[in-house]
């Protein structure tokens, strides 16, 4: 063998190792690299929405650098936005079964998990602010749901800020809604719609700005924060502020991934950085809800939109049909074997304690 072919030989042996060791998918669970003599610790961070919306640039980038900082560099954190690994309705799936660590689940669309106990946190007309939510959620997580995570750790509970609606055409009144198509995420809002006599429509966030665009469906609910994020404002000019509740997120990590880190690094994740982030999406959400409603309102002015405060009247017509869904939740959270009327009961003691009005 010529001296000139073996060294192109270990040329091509060099690369193919190379190519190989780049090879890393998102889905290896805690997956560790040494950098000098410290071990690193990579998580895959798997979110919903671009990289432009406000949950990103004020919550999951500032948290992603919190946690380096804080670990002095041994876990770094790998965002995967706009749902590149995984869509919203199979996030609690994925996360347990390591298609990434980290990510978060709307309960309201895991109706067939154990996870059913905590869609009570979206029931329409109820909880609206993110620590309320936090902290309710966190008491009867304690008391019915102990053996409920295993195969994923619940790192911490917040939620969006509430749902208002979002239309191509003025809504001042409940008339204006009947027989629209309306999007709503999870079943508590999709009774809503048909309470109202729309028609509900069920689509995945990255799927509500185009559907709007090419007139596929007539209005959507959102929070405000993400609707500015999506830029809404350029299909759907007018925002009726109703108030309908905000998305329960649950903040869970592969319990796999989380044991494959050393024991301190563990208990720092479990005590404090994961509640911070359950924390920072609270504040975030609560501190940019009435600005972005603003924004929204300026946004549409040049189209002819407006933002809609509903009379105490009106609104009280969306919030009527509201009362059997509360009702009949505790009547499937029984079917299911929980003590669903005794879970109801304590969560409007609850609410009320924290000083939240009850819709009806």
């Amino acid at each position: 063998m010529s001296k000139k072919f073996t060294i192109l030989i270990t040329i091509i042996l060099i690369i193919s190792i190379g190519l190989l060791g780049c090879g890393k998918s998102a889905n290896e669970a805690g997956s560790k690299e040494t950098s000098g003599d410290k071990k690193v610790y990579k998580l895959s961070f798997n979110v919903q929405i671009p990289a432009t919306h406000k949950f990103h640039t004020d919550v999951v980038k500032p948290w992603a650098d919190l946690v380096e900082k804080e670990t002095n560099g041994k876990i770094k954190i790998e965002i995967y936005n706009s749902g590149a690994l995984g869509t919203l309705a199979t996030a609690y799936d994925d996360i347990k079964g390591g298609v990434y660590d980290i990510g978060y689940v709307s309960p309201g669309l895991h109706l067939d998990s154990n996870l059913y106990p905590l869609t009570i946190g979206d029931l329409p007309f109820g909880i609206t602010d993110p620590k309320v939510k936090a902290d309710v959620l966190g008491q009867l997580s304690d008391k019915y749901m102990k053996d409920a995570f295993k195969e994923s750790t619940l790192l911490s509970i917040s939620s969006t800020d509430s749902y208002q609606l979002y239309s191509k055409e003025p809504v001042k009144s409940i008339k204006d809604v009947k027989e629209q198509k309306i999007i709503a995420q999870g079943s508590e809002r999709i009774e809503t719609v048909k309470g109202w006599g729309g028609v509900p429509v069920s689509l995945g966030l990255e799927q509500i700005y185009e559907s709007l665009e090419k007139n596929t469906v007539n209005q959507t609910t959102y929070t405000s924060v993400g609707a500015v994020g999506l830029k809404l404002y350029e299909v759907a000019p007018y925002l009726t502020k109703i108030d309908l509740g905000a998305t329960t997120l649950l903040f869970l990590m592969n319990t796999e991934a989380l044991n494959k880190l050393p024991d301190d690094l563990k208990q720092q994740f479990v005590e404090e950085l994961g509640p911070k982030l359950g924390e920072m999406t609270g504040e975030m959400y609560k501190s940019q809800a009435d600005a972005a409603m603003k924004e929204y309102g300026e946004k549409v002015k040049s189209k002819g939109g407006q933002v809609t405060t509903l009379s105490s009247e009106e609104l009280k017509a969306f919030k009527k049909p509201s009362e059997k869904i509360w009702n009949h939740w505790a009547e499937e959270a029984n079917k299911k074997g929980y003590p669903g009327d005794e879970i109801l009961k304590e969560f409007e003691k609850l609410i009320e304690k924290e000083g939240v009005e009850l819709p009806f």
